[in-house]
């Protein structure tokens, strides 16, 4: 296992350090900057509620995508195919009697609607890679709560092999207080701490194998704030569903450290339902909306 070392903040917290460079696991800068421009829309309504945050960028997606739909689709085409799907159909209401007749215009319909698929797939292409990418930031700062001075939360650290959960131990920067001895669950190769969040704040609590700290930030707000509840080891998920957490290094005994944060649900009146479902209906409304004053063929 590479030696990982660390050392104490002034403010009491651990960091970790890699005598060589190689033993980093290092974030993705573009993921990194984009997390960077998402915090930067969000920062107005940090102490709002979050639903202003979701409705602003629900807003800008619905019409973000119709404008590439408009600019990147060939509208005239699709314009004149849907035409002639119109006026097959059309033609089968009129001859509803003749059978060669509705064949004929039923068969150029599937035509038609099969050339209108290829027509959109083009803009869908563009869209798909940053919506994957606005979904995954929004699952960051939407689906949970941060904690809150007071609030009690389990810090998780789970192993790769049986028993080397035994020697774990777990250091708190100041602001964080352990409230009950370690729960060891052997059948799962974990181990549980149940800590108390003091103050507000962004704290680096440490795992500790063997001499080596292995840390996981933690967030104390009232206000909005990405949270990343899993530390893992380097995979396609995480490098794109949390690129401003550090990924653990290969060849350690941990498998993950994880938070538990609350879920959180969108207060829209007097309904709670879960922030996809709000977004994907401000979106769909505000790209219709566009969509009538864009003048975009759909």
């Amino acid at each position: 296992m590479p030696e990982l070392s660390y050392t104490t903040a002034n403010d009491g917290s651990i960091v970790e350090g890699y005598p060589h460079r190689a033993h980093a696991p290092q974030r993705s800068a573009f993921l990194t900057l984009i997390s960077g421009a998402f915090d930067l829309f969000f920062r107005p309504f940090r102490a709002a509620n979050p639903a202003y945050a979701l409705v602003a960028i629900s807003f800008v997606v619905g019409v973000a995508a119709m404008l590439v739909f408009r600019y990147a689709s060939n509208q005239r085409a699709m314009r004149r195919i849907k035409n002639r799907i119109h006026a097959h159909i059309l033609e089968v209401r009129l001859f509803p009697d003749q059978l060669g007749v509705v064949s004929r215009a039923y068969a150029r319909v599937v035509r038609y609607t099969f050339l209108y698929l290829v027509y959109t797939l083009q803009p869908l292409l563009i869209l798909l890679l940053p919506m994957l990418i606005v979904l995954a930031q929004l699952n960051l700062r939407f689906s949970r709560l941060p904690l809150r001075p007071g609030d009690s939360f389990i810090l998780k650290a789970k192993f790769t092999h049986p028993g080397t959960d035994a020697a774990a131990s777990l250091r708190l920067p100041l602001g964080l207080a352990l409230t009950a001895p370690p729960l060891h669950i052997p059948i799962l190769r974990e181990v549980d701490w149940r800590i108390r969040a003091n103050t507000e704040g962004s704290f680096w609590p440490a795992v500790m194998v063997a001499g080596n700290a292995f840390t996981k930030r933690v967030v104390v707000s009232s206000d909005l704030a990405a949270l990343y509840v899993k530390r893992e080891r380097r995979s396609w998920l995480n490098w794109f569903s949390a690129p401003g957490e550090r990924t653990l290094p290969a060849a350690t005994p941990l498998r993950a450290i994880e938070v538990n944060y609350a879920r959180r649900a969108i207060h829209a009146g007097p309904f709670e339902i879960e922030w996809w479902v709000f977004f994907l209906i401000v979106a769909f409304a505000s790209g219709l909306v566009a969509k009538v004053i864009l003048r975009v063929e759909l």
